[in-house]
């Protein structure tokens, strides 16, 4: 604030910065000493001020700076004041540089977001074709961030987003070797999309083999493992390439390319890297075509559960069976489960489509006790996804109750990966299936983790040999090394050991011998419908009654012949 005639009368903190002075070494100095306007001549300026509204320089020792000037009669007494507000244009500028650095860069990892890429790819389409020198478009997607995100909360999944940013700057910062630099700056440009997904523009190399080895380079670094709190974790990715001009494609038909090579990585088993090609984009195509006859299976009655029965080894007796997902697509048939189960998986369908299998296998067990058939014991397949649902414990218990089904007659199957994954999620959902009396069972043992700590951990009710290890006995001696070591495991523990995948009578003989509890397999029955079990069973069981009256006065424990089973 200044007098009528220039003194300074006060200022605000702002000002004694801007000003380079105290408050009290400011009071009572000529304004003129400190802020100049040398086009503030005429009518316009404020006479004994010399200042109008406007650009002017405030000096701060030897330094002057420009400002913007605005002047306000704050008093229209005879000692009259003006408000001055000096705004710093420098710190305009710098406020406008945070808008666009806000505008065009990720928050969270402070890479190139969505927008800055889309321009910094548009250069470089257009450089490659000055040069003569090809592109590479790399999408990078992470593989299950989802289950990060859901089991170990978001802020885990923003602290895995920044290392990947790291990690893939670490990878991208020595590119020497596959870049030809003309004039591309910088060769390499990572941009963070938004969710799980990162891109990399590289510039100025010779071949697509140049692009292979950086993604080699990206795949690799990831599955460093690294610490967030108490958790360890390991980040793999899959990665989609488009090559340019090589696809003669526009910015967006580019982006597009290398998102589908992206989704045949994924197809392919994860943490990979594929090109796009023709073949691709058929591929993708009738993926997209399956996904869409998917979303409305459920609703049409297009999906059935099959039931392959499962036997004692000694006795022949059958114990229960194992409910089998079929998808009866119009115009395509019975599609196998290995085509769907992983779009389902993919896409989240999983969730509605397992419920609907708990839910209907639970229905068919009340439906064959009203035909007064043996109370079998079923056992459902549960993916990851599901088992880490909030409801499944509750959608298990009300479909129990409501067709009036034990719940040891009910065995959840899981595989030895989402055990090891030993965090409270897992715990409190096994603890809720040990409350509600379900039978666990581990399926495919042997394939996942070395690690056996989860088997001590967990109450686990059944392993199963995983049928790869099967289809070689009796011949293949490391085969029978593992299945025996399996089964003494399994009893050492007091598990049941199921064996999967038998087909032969050599076979279920010497996993009779080794000490194996149940079988599974052709040689039993293949996975049939409902109404084709209980016609299978009945003769079935009139063997087992037969057999029982045979020999069961003598006391004699027989082994029966599975070959000669019903079928």
């Amino acid at each position: 604030m200044c007098s009528d005639d220039g003194l300074i009368v006060d200022c605000n903190p702002q000002a004694t910065k801007l000003l380079g002075a105290s408050v009290q070494a400011l009071r009572g100095q000529a304004l003129a000493g400190f802020v100049r306007q040398p086009a503030a001549a005429g009518a316009s300026a404020v006479v004994g001020l010399g200042l109008c509204d406007g650009q002017a320089r405030v000096r701060r020792g030897a330094v002057e700076r420009a400002v913007d000037l605005h002047l306000h009669a704050v008093d229209a007494a005879e000692d009259r004041r003006w408000m001055l507000h000096l705004r710093n244009k420098r710190s305009q500028g710098q406020a406008e540089e945070k808008l666009s650095h806000l505008t065009n860069f990720d928050s969270l990892t402070g890479l190139p977001n969505r927008s800055l890429f889309r321009d910094r790819l548009g250069q470089a389409m257009a450089r490659a074709e000055r040069s003569g020198q090809p592109l590479a478009l790399m999408i990078i997607d992470l593989d299950r961030f989802k289950l990060v995100n859901d089991s170990l909360g978001h802020e885990v999944g923003d602290s895995v987003l920044k290392h990947v940013s790291s990690t893939l700057t670490q990878c991208l910062r020595n590119v020497d070797s596959v870049v030809r630099l003309v004039d591309a700056s910088p060769p390499v440009t990572l941009s963070h999309l938004g969710g799980d997904e990162f891109t990399v523009i590289l510039e100025a190399i010779e071949s697509a083999e140049d692009a292979a080895l950086v993604a080699r380079r990206i795949l690799e670094g990831l599955l460093v493992p690294f610490r967030v709190g108490k958790e360890e974790i390991v980040v793999s990715g899959s990665i989609g390439i488009s090559m340019y001009p090589t696809d003669e494609v526009d910015l967006d038909g580019l982006v597009r390319h290398a998102g589908l090579a992206m989704y045949r990585s994924k197809s392919l088993g994860r943490g990979t890297y594929s090109f796009f090609s023709d073949d691709l984009n058929a591929a993708v195509s009738a993926r997209l075509r399956l996904e869409g006859g998917l979303r409305h299976a459920i609703e049409r009655n297009e999906f059935q559960l099959y039931f392959q029965p499962k036997a004692n080894l000694c006795t022949g007796e059958v114990t229960g069976v194992e409910a089998l997902l079929r998808w009866d697509c119009p115009g395509e048939g019975v599609v196998p489960p290995d085509r769907f189960i992983g779009v389902l998986e993919d896409t989240g369908m999983i969730l509605p489509v397992g419920a609907w299998v708990i839910r209907t296998a639970c229905a068919q067990l009340g439906e064959w006790d009203r035909q007064g058939l043996p109370p079998l014991r079923m056992a459902v397949n549960l993916s990851a996804r599901q088992f880490h649902h909030l409801h499944l414990a509750s959608m298990i218990e009300d479909s129990l109750r409501e067709h009036a089904i034990d719940a040891q007659r009910l065995e959840i199957e899981l595989t030895e990966s989402l055990l090891m994954e030993d965090n409270e999620a897992t715990r409190n959902m096994l603890e809720s299936f040990a409350r509600m009396g379900l039978k666990v069972a581990i399926d495919d043992f042997g394939t996942g983790h070395s690690s056996l700590t989860y088997l001590k951990r967990f109450s686990i009710d059944t392993l199963k040999i995983d049928r790869s290890f099967v289809s070689s006995l009796p011949s293949d001696s490391e085969d029978v090394a593992i299945t025996t070591a399996v089964i003494a495991l399994g009893r050492s523990m007091q598990m049941k050991v199921v064996a999967e995948g038998v087909e032969t009578q050599a076979q279920a003989d010497l996993l009779r011998k080794l000490g194996c509890d149940e079988m599974q397999g052709y040689l039993l029955a293949r996975p049939m419908p409902a109404a084709d079990l209980a016609q299978w069973l009945v003769p079935h069981l009139r063997t087992q009654a037969n057999r029982r009256r045979s020999y069961g006065r003598a006391g004699i424990e027989r082994p029966m012949s599975l070959e000669k089973l019903p079928s």
